[in-house]
């Protein structure tokens, strides 16, 4: 796999710069992948997009008025349903709403006020593996690896033009040197799980944190929860026995879903989390472990998988059987979760406790499947 650096001298030096239309706000540039994928973006004879192969880079340019992207054969781009795969064809138009953003000193592509979460899937299973681009929007990312797009060879009009993002994480201890840990497994995604938009939702009941003076946290609320390197958190769920109406689910199988909704988009009131960011968790694979420390029901549980969780997105940790009773009446389910590679997260619990402020926003959920 090739190094972050390399893609961009190989892109440097074999690659003419673009030369801005003049029918645009002149931000022109490049493209490659940064995170489990290292590629240049290359575009096939059809227009699709792909990561790795033989064909020609893509050159791109932005109209920042309509937020839209045309190919230097001056077709338009896009990633529209039913698949969100990101091509170019002569003539079609699709509503994807492109920017550029300035994280950490360096310019992505971004889409649709999201964070800029693509996914890369492989093509084949030939020796020289090649990948196609989605957006986040597609529904089976099996086999799929997050990444992120930078721009290479842009021209000046690009850094002008985009959007600064800055994040502040004033509690979060800073990445440290740690000793190697075992290695997370990556698993295929958790049994087929469809959550309704107004399925039940059972947040925790409590949260221990590994370091008791979080607790109190800056907001004086047990509600607060960190996850950084050393610190840990564990969620504690009971399940009701009426948790699962019999008129309106006939599957018995639940998931553990965790809920990361744009700041923006909480409600008024609800403190925006501290994130370590897209790029750190995707150029370090960082993520969250989910370790099943309780279950009156003995469930079966992976828990070795790395999970990744992103801005605007709600993310379906694991599934496991809830119909199981127990003989006391509530299944007292409980998950410690910890920071892997420096992964750091810290937010405001929604629905913990009967007088919670706020019902709904961040954090993970017991939630029926359909």
């Amino acid at each position: 796999m090739k190094s972050f650096v390399q893609v961009l001298l190989f892109t440097t030096a074999t690659c003419a710069t673009l030369q801005p239309r003049q029918s645009n706000s002149g931000c022109c540039f490049q493209l490659a992948s940064v995170g489990k994928v290292n590629e240049t973006v290359l575009e096939d004879h059809v227009g699709d997009l792909i990561l790795g192969g033989s064909f020609q880079q893509g050159g791109f340019c932005l109209d920042s008025t309509s937020k839209t992207i045309q190919d230097s054969l001056r077709h338009n781009c896009f990633m529209r349903a039913p698949d969100y795969q990101f091509e170019c064809y002569q003539g079609a138009v699709g509503k994807t709403a492109f920017e550029v953003t300035k994280t950490g000193g360096k310019l992505y592509l971004t889409y649709n006020n999201s964070p800029g979460t693509f996914y890369a899937c492989p093509i084949g299973s030939g020796t020289e593996q090649t990948y196609d681009i989605y957006s986040s929007e597609k529904a089976n990312k099996t086999g799929c690896l997050s990444v992120a797009l930078t721009l290479t060879n842009e021209t000046p009009e690009c850094s002008t033009g985009s959007n600064s993002t800055i994040a502040t994480r004033p509690r979060i201890p800073p990445p440290r040197t740690v000793r190697p840990s075992p290695a997370l497994r990556r698993e295929a995604p958790p049994e087929a799980c469809s959550i309704s938009p107004s399925a039940p939702s059972l947040a925790p009941y409590r949260l221990r944190p590994s370091n008791a003076s979080i607790a109190s946290g800056v907001n004086g609320t047990s509600a607060e929860v960190v996850i950084a390197s050393g610190i840990s958190t564990t969620f504690e769920y009971a399940i009701p026995e009426d948790f699962l109406p019999a008129d309106r689910y006939k599957s018995s199988l639940c998931a553990l879903q965790f809920r990361m909704p744009i700041c923006t988009s909480l409600p008024k009131g609800y403190p925006c989390y501290s994130f370590s960011g897209m790029e750190q968790e995707v150029l370090a694979d960082s993520g969250m472990a989910f370790e099943l420390t309780r279950d009156d029901g003995g469930a079966a549980w992976n828990g070795t998988e790395l999970h990744q969780v992103f801005p605007g997105e709600n993310t379906t940790i694991g599934t496991f059987d809830c119909g199981q009773a127990v003989s006391y009446g509530w299944r007292k389910m409980s998950w410690k979760v910890s920071s892997v590679r420096n992964f750091a997260l810290e937010f405001v619990q929604a629905g913990v406790g009967r007088n919670a402020k706020f019902q709904d926003g961040v954090g993970a959920w017991i939630v029926p499947c359909q």
